[in-house]
């Protein structure tokens, strides 16, 4: 499914919503045993997605950005940084290529249109016709091991050459070596053929893949040991990924394709009730449709490479507040239990979505949707699967045991309370009977709320009975 495809109803659309008996009522937390079939949360689940037009700055992504650095830490110690985006479809490389008529016809293109431009910082803003260097890739080495996350790197399949993909392929693996996990061929590929710069009209994947294969070929003739991960869609899991599952079985190491929770920005009906709505088919579809393409690929695993809340660019007073924190520790917890690799949010510079703002008065400032990531982030190494609850509250809540750890070991529930109601939950025996109980809490003033947005632990308090999850936030208990 593309996002770009998918019809939102008009703003009289009736959300789910708690109903009045929810916070008068207690709703029994009952769990179920994990097996086999349940999913461990990865420490590198959790990454960032920027525009690759972001290293035409080499100080960006350098060891000697501090605020950045302890910003990426704050957020995972081990998390994957995925460089790509609408920019990496024109951005220029300082070795081959440099003078290609498409080339240099796409850049600019890019320079002129491109509304990504607001997604990297104030530095390249002011340089939109820089370039690529080794340099910048040299930094960049540094950063990730400052901040022990590794990188999946996407090449410019829309207006760049498969000569010049192999040169740039062959400096990044000399220079990145082991922190690289692949290449991407290709940003949303699958929408090529709405911009005549890159391909005609119609292209479709048989198109695409003839050319990725020999681009895939070109750039394993000077990197013999080149991993690849694709096909990095603006949706269409059940079209392309599908068949590039099939079709990449057994070489591909990653499936990636994008997802955004709504949009487009432009939209007025994209609100926090939107966003933040009980059900949302369009996510439900992906999932089933990345199992299938999983199995189609014998088991290579799926990461949602580029995502947030709303695409083009983020909705003002929705994404850049407090909602898309609730969005976001619901979304990474839901798709790590139906067992995706990872997930990455997109962001960078000013832009309205941006976990991280870089701007001139901000180096490295959070933004709310930074700590709803934190709030998943608890749930590393654990085992998790969905806790299903009698009510018609909009709460979900989730399940989490330490991997390899006994049914004394270390165990954590998750609440995320979307709705405009407090909840209260009997939790479980093995809850009850906790000496100690440790609670998180993720909240915000109000769903609108900019600043103020903070996710950490509460004070132990004594075993109970009876707890409640207030409205509009996050919860987290653990015991062992």
């Amino acid at each position: 499914m593309n996002r770009r495809e998918f019809v939102y109803g008009a703003a009289s659309t009736a959300f789910a919503s708690l109903h009045a008996s929810g916070a008068s009522s207690n709703v029994a937390v009952k769990l179920t045993p994990l097996g086999n079939e349940s999913h461990v949360m990865p420490a590198d689940f959790i990454g960032l997605s920027y525009e690759m037009g972001q290293l035409y700055n080499p100080r960006f992504f350098s060891q000697d950005n501090l605020p950045l650095v302890k910003a990426f830490r704050g957020l995972n110690m081990s998390g994957v940084l995925r460089l790509g985006g609408h920019l990496s479809n024109i951005t220029d490389w300082e070795g081959v290529g440099r003078n290609d008529p498409k080339q240099v016809r796409g850049v600019r293109h890019g320079i002129e249109d491109y509304w990504e431009w607001p997604l990297v910082d104030p530095v390249v803003q002011k340089n939109k016709h820089g370039i690529l260097t080794r340099k910048a890739i040299e930094n960049l080495r540094g950063f990730l091991d400052a901040v022990n996350w590794r990188l999946i790197y996407g090449l410019n399949f829309a207006c760049g050459s498969a000569a010049r993909a192999a040169d740039e392929a062959s400096a990044v693996t000399a220079i990145v070596g082991d922190r690289l996990i692949a290449f991407a061929i290709g940003n949303e590929a699958d929408g090529f053929g709405e911009d005549s710069f890159f391909r005609a009209a119609g292209y479709g994947f048989q198109q695409y893949i003839a050319e990725y294969e020999t681009w895939a070929k070109t750039i394993r003739e000077k990197v013999p040991h080149a991993q690849f991960a694709g096909p990095d869609t603006d949706g269409k899991v059940d079209t392309w990924v599908l068949e590039y599952a099939r079709r990449t079985r057994g070489d591909a190491i990653l499936l990636t394709s994008h997802f955004y929770g709504m949009g487009p920005a432009s939209d007025p009906h994209m609100t926090a009730e939107r966003l933040l709505q009980k059900t949302n088919s369009e996510l439900e579809a992906q999932i089933a449709a990345v199992a299938a393409a999983r199995d189609a690929a014998g088991g290579t695993p799926y990461r949602m490479a580029e995502g947030n809340s709303c695409f083009g660019g983020g909705r003002k007073d929705v994404s850049d507040a407090y909602a898309s924190a609730l969005w976001a520790a619901d979304y990474v917890l839901k798709v790590a239990c139906a067992g995706f690799a990872g997930v990455n949010l997109h962001g960078g510079g000013v832009g309205v979505y941006t976990p991280i703002e870089s701007s001139e008065t901000a180096a490295a400032l959070p933004r709310p949707v930074y700590y709803g990531l934190q709030f998943a982030q608890m749930f590393t190494g654990y085992r998790i699967a969905p806790c299903v609850l009698d009510t018609s509250a909009n709460i979900t809540a989730y399940q989490g045991f330490k991997a390899g750890a006994s049914k004394s070991g270390a165990s954590m529930l998750a609440f995320v309370n979307k709705g405009s109601d407090a909840v209260r939950l009997t939790l479980p025996e093995s809850f009850k009977a906790a000496e100690r109980l440790q609670r998180w809490e993720l909240r915000g003033s109000s769903l609108a709320a900019k600043s103020g947005v903070r996710f950490g632990p509460l004070p132990q308090t004594k075993h109970t009975t009876e707890i409640e999850v207030a409205a509009d936030s996050g919860a987290i208990f653990k015991v062992g």
